[in-house]
Parts: structure tokens; sequence; C-alpha cells
């Protein structure tokens, strides 16, 4: 590291896991970099669990910064989620502390011209003072730059190599494990009972296609495992539409061959080392962690072509059935093949291109403190 960087101490602001996923698991990761770094890091969020108290590093309630603010002394506020009220006192607080601000956009599927008064005035407020954005895609990137200057935002995407701790794996429900282990061909796709667009955001009625027709049209030998996250937070509508899609699983008799796990406090990554094939049939998104997580582990990749990806995914037309079949038809049918093309891809890690951010504002903290 650098000698004269002589940053100390950052706050981070968001979900910090569990629950696991991609926002979550980006703050835990960027937390350990940090930390491995010889940087104190604090954490704020109402949700989450240290499993291993580990020096340099702490988690707090959200709420406690408007204490700590005035006790620790911090040099980089970074958010990862837009609660603009809390934002809005914080980034006043930072001018008089003389600390410097980042808001990471990691989706931006909202339209700051329909909130109501109070939420237009709190955005416009923090928009303006905050000192730096980070998208972690172009879309998001694009639509930031209606707002802000392009000078303030860098176009980061999430992700950072994963570090399976010890016993990850066993985490995970014995009756998930034996469906891995007794698997001929395990494809595995993750993501939440959403809609976007008026459709199944993440895709999993794709899956079950895609799966009747690979077992029941082909007859092919092959396993879906379907990691459901937030199960408990659902709404009516979408708890509706989940019966539907088991429903579907049970009408196309693909009991034995599609294992629907609802995640709880557990990773992917366990199961995607474990995996042949990562499908990632998303409508909307903004990079896909898990996508860059599969290639790292040597697993071949299906997105969507609705952003851009990881190098080395195999793209498909988005929500097009005939297109996702032939694609995984392919890889299946040539999976030596596809291996060893993944081998040539390298998954490209954000941290050095954060912490070089982080450095840069840090300058400016200086001068500030300095004068």
């Amino acid at each position: 590291m650098d000698g004269e960087f002589m940053i100390k101490k950052i706050a981070l602001f968001g979900t910090y896991p569990p629950p696991y996923g991609g926002r979550s698991i980006h703050i835990k990761r960027l937390a350990k970099n940090l930390v491995d770094q010889n940087v104190e890091v604090h954490i704020y969020s109402n949700t989450g669990v240290l499993n291993k108290k580990r020096k340099g590093l702490k988690l707090r309630k959200t709420k406690s910064i408007l204490f700590y603010i005035l006790k620790e002394k911090y040099d980089i506020l970074h958010f990862h989620d837009r609660n603009f009220k809390l934002i809005a006192i914080l980034v006043f607080l930072s001018k008089i502390l003389k600390y410097k601000t980042i808001l990471t956009y990691h989706s931006f599927r909202d339209d700051p011209q329909s909130y109501n008064l109070i939420e237009k005035l709190l955005f416009k407020y923090c928009i303006k003072r905050i000192d730096q954005f980070i998208c972690v895609g172009s879309n998001e990137k694009e639509k930031l730059s209606q707002f802000v200057s392009n000078s303030k935002i860098k176009f980061i995407h999430s992700y950072m190599h994963p570090f399976e701790d010890e016993g990850d794996y066993n985490l995970i429900p014995d009756n998930v494990k034996k469906f891995i282990q007794n698997s001929n061909f395990l494809i595995t796709a993750n993501g939440n009972i959403k809609f976007f667009n008026n459709e199944d955001m993440y895709g999993f009625d794709l899956l079950i296609e895609l799966l009747n027709y690979l077992v029941n049209h082909k007859g092919y030998n092959v396993q879906l495992l379907l990691a459901v996250l937030g199960v408990n937070e659902q709404t009516k509508d979408e708890k509706e539409y989940y019966n539907l899609l088991q429903k579907k699983i049970q009408q196309y008799k693909l009991n034995k061959y599609i294992c629907v796990y609802e995640v709880k406090d557990t990773e992917l990554f366990p199961i995607l080392k474990r995996s042949k094939l990562f499908v990632r049939p998303t409508n909307t998104d903004s990079y896909g962690i898990s996508i860059a997580e599969a290639i790292y582990a040597g697993i071949p990749a299906i997105a969507s072509n609705v952003c851009e990806r990881p190098e080395g995914t195999v793209l498909f037309e988005s929500r097009n059935i005939d297109d996702l079949c032939s694609k995984t038809l392919d890889i299946i049918d040539n999976y030596e093949y596809s291996k060893r093309k993944i081998n040539n891809f390298k998954s490209e890690e954000c941290f050095n291109s954060i912490f070089s951010l982080y450095k840069r504002i840090y300058d400016d903290i200086k001068d500030m403190r300095e004068d």
C-alpha cells in the first residue's frame, strides 16, 4: 500500500448479511478487503451478524450513526442504499466535520420524477452535495447522469472475488446437499420473486420451461437448483406467483429434477463450485455478481442480454425461451469445450478501483483538514 495513504476509518451503510444478496455480499467483501489494508471499517446496518470478531471491523445499527458521527473521526462515509433522509443529515454534517461522501447505485429502477415533494427535495439536496457516485452498471450511470455531472460518476462493477469461510457448505440444508451430490448435470440459478414490467424479473418461469424442454422433450438427465431469496419478505402477489411456479413444477412432473431451495443465511458460491452451469435470465440487471463468481469458479454461465455482463458470459435474448434452450443445449452438448473457453477468462474484481477512488478523494480530505 502507498506509504502516503493514511486513511484510517471508513463507515459503510447498507445491508450486511444475513440476508444474503448481491448488495450485502458486496459490502461484506468490501469490508474484509479494507480491513486487510489496515483500514478500520464500521458497518451501519439494520441486518446482519458478524460470525467472527475481527480487529478493525464493527457492525452497528444504522440509526446509531447519529451518535457516532460526532464521536468517531471518519474519513469517508460510503452509502450503499438510498435512505435520503438519513443521507441528507449525514451529508450536511460531513461538510462541517470534513468527511467525504460516496453513494453507490447498485440499481436504479425507480424514477425520481415520480417521487413526492419531500422525496424530491431530499433527492435534489443529496445529489448536489454527495462528493462521488459509483454506478455498478452502464444503465445506472446513464440514468444518473441526467441528474449529476459525469465528472462525479465512476462506473465500477460490484464484483469482488468470493472467499469461502470454513463450514460455509455445511450451513446448506442436508436435503439440498443431497440433491447436489446426486445430480448428474446441475444447473443453478438464484434470485428473488419480483416483477419488473409485469414479468418475472429473475426469470424463474423461463428456468422451469427450460428444464421441461431438456427433461421431458429432449430426454436429458439434468437437474436444476433454484436458490430463492427473500421468501419471508414476499408480498401477497409474489406469494401467489411463487405458488403457481411450484404447481408448474408438479404439472411438468419435474419434482425429482428441480430443487427449490429457500435460502436462509447462506452464500451461493459453495453451490456454484459444485454446479455444471449457472443461468441468470433476468429481464433487468446491473451486472450480475453471481455470473462473475461462476466464471471465477470455472463454471460456464448463460445470462440475458439486458446489460453489460462479465467477460466469458454466453448471452441469450432476454425473455426468449427458444434462444435460452438453444444456448443451454449447446453448452451441455459441448461441455468440455465450454469449460476450456471459460478458463481463458478472468473475472475482474472491483476492489482496486474502489480503493483507488478512496485514495483520490482522501487527498482532498487532507487538503481540507490542513486548511
